[in-house]
């Protein structure tokens, strides 16, 4: 079968039957096209985090139980100056417009506030009356002095106030529903006044709004890219089409399967078509070279087919790898990177044998600066044999400690698009009023537990920050005895059921800022946790606490599916060579890329091992391998046809090495888009890959040669080549 498993048989097939691989082929694309005004975007904000967790399983009993299910919507109001009558009562009305919106079944803010009950007025007399005068400031302070915890809504300034719209997410959708409240905000909020819009789920539609711009974005632009890299780099246009429309028509079927296996577009696997699109190219020119040098389709198929197949299951290895986590979003990451990969394969080796047999190559010459490039790196390693494998193994010792000290971080902002406003509101209303995210603390160990509990966390958080039923108790004027039902029934009946959801379990809601949106708030919230917990918490959930804890549990799930894929991709091309010997030889060029960029994460991301980072490492691993299968697969060649190792290493340096230097080009030109994007994930993950292929193939091309002739050939089974 060949070190391709016998994969590139599908080319040659296609040779033997072009009409009919044209028709299949032609088939396959028009239920791709037809499939992709079906893509959709993934707006769940909590599935990137979700795994079979305690945590997890918590927070999708609290989310199931939520009935009907509610999303919160913030309005964060900004004055110059402190808010007048004037301004007040403008709002006020603005409070009562949102009330009305579709979907939406409350609106906290300063204008629900009431004051303690009494024998005339049993639910409390509203704060703000039906006339709003100057001395508004005055009961506001006068409410505040009452001491119950609850929040005012308004900063200690009055400059900043904050509206929750509860939106009822089986009546409308929040992308609808925040719509609408724009709309209402641009029409009736008072012009000296400015209003921006968050939320946990509010941000999750920014996300894919913009998300939907740069998958097209990414995808067009990275075509053209390589497209004109191509030509500039072989200066032939005929070779150029060879080897992108391949790639081009896989990186499109790989869209189509995101459509059949029913997966939604994410952040994440966003960047998988235009990955593809470029090993994709990548292929293409080493099978569009090797046709310029023999002049046969077939004997290119057959000479670099196999390599290419093998190089596919590869990367295929590595995002399968990924597998071992156990996080909806990634799984899905994995199968569709992994089937994309060997669906991309298919459609090259395809399209190349039909195009090859109708558009040849011209006569002009390889631009000979790739070839020089390879041939005096080679060069470097054979003639220094000991002292290249003595400075990559130092090499890999440093890089290896640098790369453990990284530390694991998931920054949510960072998912934001760049122009976002989000993050600064957030990070405003985290001054202001505690935080724009909820933590959810549940126990059900009785009312003096629930007053502990309350009055530990409101000595750590910010004032207001903290909802609660001692706050309702302190409010009743009874702030040792637990509110009965019907004291609760003063409440709206959503908040209600929150904070007492069943008799023997209570709830208290914490405004928290992002966990890691920086050092301090990463500090914070392990005190508030730390705190709750030792208080006598039975459960914490929330966004935040997802944030905190799943992110670094998925992070060790990624390092692990790293290792895997390290170790599986090592095991499956020597198993592809029929030769243990090839273990020790891929082990450090294909090890040392990987620990080199994830080190640098200390130069330029201040030494945060992102999920994404992790990916870009895993899947560059995949990637980074395929350029030593090529090498190898040109020197044992060599050696099969009787040539010595060091004249096997220069044959495979003028051949494989001068194409791998090319391809690395088309790659990284290809990847360059990444650095564009709207999203600073996928901007990591681009330039982590382009980081990784420039170290492989310079390692490649310095110590594969050293290895290979200072250890003569691994012997390889010559009926494999």
């Amino acid at each position: 079968m060949g070190i391709g498993f016998g994969g590139e048989r599908l080319g040659l097939v296609a040779i033997r039957f072009p009409r009919l691989a044209a028709f299949c082929l032609f088939a396959a694309l028009v239920c791709v096209g037809a499939s992709l005004p079906r893509l959709s975007f993934d707006d769940d904000i909590h599935r990137v985090f979700l795994s079979d967790s305690g945590v997890s399983q918590a927070q999708r009993a609290y989310d199931s139980a939520q009935d009907p299910p509610l999303s919160t919507a913030l309005i964060h109001i900004v004055s110059l100056d402190a808010f007048d009558a004037m301004q007040m009562t403008a709002l006020r009305d603005l409070s009562l417009d949102l009330e009305r919106v579709e979907g939406v079944t409350a609106v906290a803010s300063p204008f629900v506030l009431r004051w303690p009950p009494t024998i005339n007025a049993p639910s409390g007399r509203p704060v703000f009356g039906p006339q709003i005068d100057p001395s508004f400031v005055d009961d506001l302070s006068a409410f505040e002095d009452l001491e119950t915890g609850l929040p005012l809504f308004v900063n200690t300034a009055r400059t900043a106030m904050l509206f929750s719209v509860s939106i009822n997410t089986d009546a409308t959708t929040v992308e609808a529903a925040s719509h609408a409240v724009r709309q209402i905000l641009d029409g009736a909020l008072p012009a000296d006044l400015s209003a921006s819009l968050t939320g946990e789920d509010v941000i999750s539609t920014e996300i894919v709004s913009a998300l939907k711009g740069d998958l097209i974005g990414l995808n067009l632009i990275g075509a053209v890219i390589i497209t004109l890299a191509a030509i500039a780099l072989v200066r032939d246009v005929r070779l150029t089409v060879l080897a992108v429309v391949p790639a081009l028509v896989g990186a499109v079927g790989v869209l189509g399967l995101s459509v059949w296996l029913g997966y939604p577009i994410t952040v994440l696997n966003n960047v998988i078509p235009i990955l593809l699109l470029v090993l994709g190219v990548a292929d293409g020119v080493h099978l569009a070279l090797n046709l310029k040098a023999t002049g046969s389709v077939r004997a290119a198929i057959k000479n670099v087919g196999p390599a290419c197949a093998l190089t596919a299951l590869t990367t295929a290895a590595a995002f399968a790898s990924i597998l071992v986590t156990r996080n909806a979003q990634l799984f899905e990451f994995a199968v569709l990177g992994s089937l994309g990969a060997i669906l991309s394969f298919c459609f090259v080796i395809v399209t190349f044998a039909l195009l090859g047999q109708k558009v040849l190559p011209t006569d002009k010459p390889i631009p000979k600066f790739s070839a020089m490039f390879a041939q005096t790196l080679s060069a470097k390693g054979v003639m220094w044999p000991r002292l290249t494998l003595a400075t990559c193994v130092l090499v890999l010792v440093g890089a290896t400690w640098g790369f453990s000290q990284t530390k694991a971080w998931f920054p949510l902002y960072q998912n934001l698009p760049a122009d976002s406003k989000t993050r600064a509101t957030n990070d405003t209303i985290s001054e202001d009023f505690g935080g724009a995210f909820q933590m959810v603390v549940e126990t059900d160990g009785g009312w003096a537990q629930t007053q502990t509990l309350v009055a530990e966390l409101e000595a750590i958080v910010a004032k207001g920050a903290v909802l609660s039923e001692v706050n309702l108790a302190r409010w009743l004027g009874q702030p040792d005895v637990q509110p009965t039902p019907q004291d609760l029934a003063a409440l709206p009946e959503v908040l209600a059921d929150q904070l007492r959801p069943r008799g023997d379990l209570s709830r208290i809601f914490l405004s928290v800022p992002e966990p890691m949106r920086s050092q301090e708030t990463l500090a914070q919230f392990d005190k508030i946790y730390d705190v709750a917990r030792a208080a006598g918490a039975d459960t914490i959930i929330g966004l935040p606490t997802l944030m905190r804890l799943e992110s670094i549990t998925l992070i060790e799930q990624l390092v692990f599916s790293l290792i895997v894929a390290s170790l599986g991709a090592t095991a499956l091309v020597a198993f592809a060579f029929r030769s243990i010997h090839m273990v020790p030889i891929l082990i450090i060029p294909n090890t040392l890329p990987l620990v080199i960029t994830g080190a640098s994460l200390h130069v330029w991301a201040d030494g945060q091992l992102t999920p994404t980072a992790v990916l870009a490492l895993t899947i560059a691993f995949g990637i980074a391998i395929d350029d030593t299968v090529h090498f190898l697969n040109r020197y044992v060649q060599g050696v099969a046809k009787g040539e010595s190792a060091a004249q096997a290493v220069t044959t495979a340096s003028s051949s494989a090495g001068m194409v791998m230097v090319v391809t690395t080009l088309l790659l990284s030109a290809g990847l360059s888009v990444t650095l564009f994007s709207d999203f600073v994930p996928i901007r990591v993950f681009g330039g982590m890959m382009i980081v990784t292929l420039w170290a492989a193939v310079l390692i490649d091309l310095l110590l594969l040669p050293a290895v290979l002739t200072r250890k003569r050939d691994p012997q390889p089974t010559t009926s494999r080549s």
